[in-house]
């Protein structure tokens, strides 16, 4: 329960804890033995591409989050020539996160948009705890996020349109 009170301390809305926590316990009381159901803890960098914002989001079971020993490292890559900028970071898993930015001549600003690559690291003790990357763009104020699957200490590599 310390890890998941962790989770939810780093959302980015402190109301939305307020109505959370005493939903969660509730639901923890009232049925202990319902673990089929996955609750995930979520780290959420904001950075921008071209001015446009765009959240980066890595989820882990809450279950498994004492085996996370490091910072969640986070490479962005985008075409040469386009403007990128880190809004904010969180304390990801307890240990904090690195976002770099990095260009590259093989992606390309298309018709349908520009080419990003999410790559995501999180360091464990064990190679079996899954991790999910999701890259949302804040455009028109909707959340439509394309999502990638993996492992801890393993690079969990999104490929995307912005």
């Amino acid at each position: 329960m310390r890890h998941l009170a962790r989770c939810l301390q780093y959302r980015p809305t402190v109301s939305l804890v307020r109505v959370l926590l005493p939903l969660l316990a509730l639901f923890l009381v009232a049925a202990p033995e319902a673990n089929a159901a996955r609750t995930w803890c979520r780290t959420d960098p904001i950075i921008t591409i071209n001015g446009e914002l765009a959240d980066i989001f890595t989820l882990a079971p809450v279950e498994d989050l004492p085996k996370i020993t490091g910072a969640t490292q986070i490479v962005v890559v985008v075409p040469t020539g386009v403007s990128t900028s880190l809004i904010a970071t969180d304390a990801g898993f307890g240990y904090g996160e690195t976002v770099e930015f990095r260009t590259s001549e093989s992606l390309r600003v298309t018709a349908n948009g520009i080419e990003v690559v999410i790559r995501v690291y999180v360091p464990a003790k064990s190679n079996k705890v899954p991790i999910r990357v999701e890259f949302a763009p804040r455009a028109i104020g909707l959340l439509s996020p394309a999502s990638a699957t993996g492992t801890t200490n393993s690079w969990v590599v999104l490929k995307t349109i912005f």
